[in-house]
Formats: structure tokens, C-alpha cells, sequence
């Protein structure tokens, strides 16, 4: 299955740089095989192009609380996946463990790290966030961000936040259930060759003592170019059966990334040797449709009557339809809540049936 597409937009310098002020902690990286190598560094270096950018596209804002967040394209999927961070937070709390540890596996600019101390900070739970990507750049904005963030909100409450370079391709370097939280954010498993992502995801339920919370890009869902918005994209093919991506950004840089969609069936199989999964849904069915995008559709939604109301009955919509086989892989992503098989016994944890 491949599409291609041309778009056309005014040129744009992309990206901002960064320069590393110390050599980042690597994992991984540095004794991967050379086919596997070169994929890694040609989805790093897309990420790295477009430094900043990618945080304005997949985030919105660089606010931190995400009930605070600004609207964006994403805001609707966010909100499904934080809710779910949060009650896998508030469980621990309940545990009565003092100190929590948490991957973030991909973490990008680390929006989803912040979060993550800073709502832990919020209910008195002491944590240490881990947050590991294959992009230098991103890994740099991380960093420079959460010392921002930590001077702005004057937080210094027991929070450890560190951010290393790691590939996701290869072995974790860390003990088998290590962390008591493993999230694994949106394109960051579509970007695994075929033959790499089994073992990846072997990989987050080993070292998880709780939940792995995963999404992935949906294989009925709209074309992404994952890196930067649509509206910055002047060319673009995606061959999902050979799980290639390539795009021609507007500052007319060309990038090719390895990049493949799964359906829910697909994902539920891989993860059920290793995991009870008790949550697999569709994110985004509706709502992402109708966001407000300054750069296409804000001034039509604006003037749309009752479009809040409208909204709102898709959302109902959505939580009736995301987990039927007809619908689950028509959202933007697919979520998956899953307990590793050797993780604290809980009670109160739903297991689904296998689909």
C-alpha cells in the first residue's frame, strides 16, 4: 500500500539547531548492526532537521499542565493518553511506594516527560522520568526545556528528569522490570523496521513492573509526515508494505524514514506473549477533524455554529465506536494499555479477551 501526495506552501527556513553542552549517555547506539544503523541515523536526522519545529507540530506549546494546553491538532488524542498516564500514577500512589521510576521511550522534546514529573510532584510521588530518543537535537531541546521549565515553576520537589540517547532497535540497558511506568508515545514503534519491532516491544514489557502505555499510528488513519505538519510538506510518498516514508519538506530537504502502520490485531499479537493487554482502542476517530488549525481550517471552525456541541456528540461517538473491529483502526492512533505477564498482581486491572 503506498500514497503519494503534493502539496505545495511558501519556503520556510526549518528547524532550529542545538549544539550538545556535554556528550549525551548513549544506549544501543554505538554497536548496532550497519543495515539497522543506517535507518537509525536517517530517523535521527530527520528529527534533528527539523529541531524545534517538531515540538511546535506534535505539541501545540510548551505548556507543561495539559488540561492548560493550548488547542492544537493532537489535543483530543493527548488528553486519552494522559488520562491513562494519570491513572496508572495514581495507582502507584495508591501502592503507597514513595519514589517511582518511568521510561519515556521516545521522548522527543520531553513534553510528555515534564508532564509526567510534574503530576507525580502534584499527588506527593516522588519520581525519577527517564526519557531516551534516537535525535540529538531533540534529546538537546529536552534538556534545555526542563531546565527552563524547573526555574520557571520554582519545582525541585523529588524529581530526578534525565534524558540519554538510546535506541529502541537494540537491548534496554536496564534490568528486567526496572521502571514501575514505561510510556511509548505515538510514531516512535511505527518507525521500527518490521523485523525490529517484536523484540522492541519485548524490550518495554521487560523492564516495566506496571503499565506500558503505547500508541501508534493507525493504519486507517490520515497521511502524516510524522517529522513536521502537512502543511510544510511539498512532496510525499508512503509505502506501507515496504514501511518507507519519504517527504520533501518546503526548505526543500528530502527525508526517508522507515515507517510502518499496523492494525490493532496486528499490535494485540505482538504484545500478548508478553503482556495482559486491558485497554486497546482508536484515539482520534472524529475530533482531530474538527481541531482548529491556524494553518488550514481555524477561521471556517470559528464561525461553525455550535461547534462545541458538535464536539462534544463525537466524543460520546467515539467512546461507543473505538474498540469495535470496524472502527478501531480508523482512528489517528491506535492505544495500547498493557500489564507485563510478570508485573505486580492487581485486582482492580480489566484484562481484554483476546480480539
Amino acid at each position: 500500500m503506498a500514497h503519494a501526495y503534493d502539496t505545495a506552501s511558501a519556503a520556510r527556513s526549518i528547524g532550529r539547531r542545538t549544539t550538545f553542552r556535554h556528550a549525551p549517555k548513549r544506549c544501543g547506539i554505538d554497536e548496532i548492526g550497519h543495515g539497522v544503523l543506517e535507518t537509525t541515523v536517517h530517523t535521527a536526522h530527520a528529527y534533528d532537521h527539523v529541531g524545534y519545529d517538531y515540538s511546535r507540530y506534535a505539541d501545540g506549546d510548551k505548556t507543561s499542565d495539559l488540561a492548560q494546553s493550548a488547542h492544537h491538532r493532537y489535543e483530543y488524542g493527548d488528553g486519552i493518553v494522559w488520562k491513562e498516564l494519570r491513572a496508572s500514577l495514581d495507582r502507584l500512589h495508591r501502592l503507597n511506594i514513595s519514589h517511582v521510576r518511568v521510561l519515556d521511550a521516545g521522548c522527543g522534546p520531553g513534553t510528555w516527560t515534564r508532564r509526567i514529573a510534574d503530576y507525580a510532584r502534584d499527588i506527593g510521588l516522588g519520581i525519577t522520568v527517564i526519557g531516551i530518543d534516537i535525535s540529538t537535537t531533540q534529546l538537546e531541546i529536552a534538556r534545555n526545556e526542563a531546565r527552563a521549565h524547573e526555574s520557571a515553576t520554582s519545582r525541585n520537589l523529588a524529581a530526578t528528569i534525565e534524558f540519554q540517547a538510546c535506541d529502541l532497535s537494540q537491548p534496554l540497558p536496564w534490568s528486567d522490570r526496572h521502571f514501575d511506568l514505561v510510556l511509548c508515545n505515538y510514531t516512535v514503534l511505527n518507525h521500527l523496521a518490521d523485523e525490529a519491532l517484536p523484540a522492541a516491544i519485548n524490550e518495554l514489557c521487560r523492564v516495566a513492573s506496571g503499565d506500558v502505555i503505547a500508541t501508534l499510528r493507525a493504519i486507517g488513519s490520515s497521511p502524516t509526515a510524522c517529522i513536521i505538519g502537512m502543511e510544510h510538506v511539498r512532496q510525499y510518498r508512503q509505502d506501507n508494505d515496504n514501511g518507507a516514508l519519504t517527504v520533501t519538506l518546503d526548505d526543500e530537504s528530502m527525508h526517508q524514514v522507515p515507517f510502518k502502520m499496523y492494525t490493532a490485531k496486528a499490535l494485540s499479537a505482538m504484545f500478548s506473549p508478553h503482556a495482559y493487554i486491558h485497554e486497546l482502542r482508536a484515539i482520534d476517530i472524529f475530533s482531530g477533524r474538527f481541531a482548529a488549525d491556524g494553518n488550514w481550517n481555524a477561521p471556517l471552525l470559528r464561525n461553525l455554529s455550535e461547534r462545541s456541541l458538535v464536539l462534544e456528540q463525537l466524543a460520546k461517538l467515539e467512546e461507543d465506536l473505538c474498540r469495535q473491529p470496524g472502527w478501531i483502526d480508523h482512528g489517528t492512533h491506535v492505544l495500547i494499555v498493557a500489564r507485563p505477564k510478570h508485573a505486580r498482581p492487581e485486582s482492580n486491572v480489566r484484562v481484554l479477551k483476546a480480539r
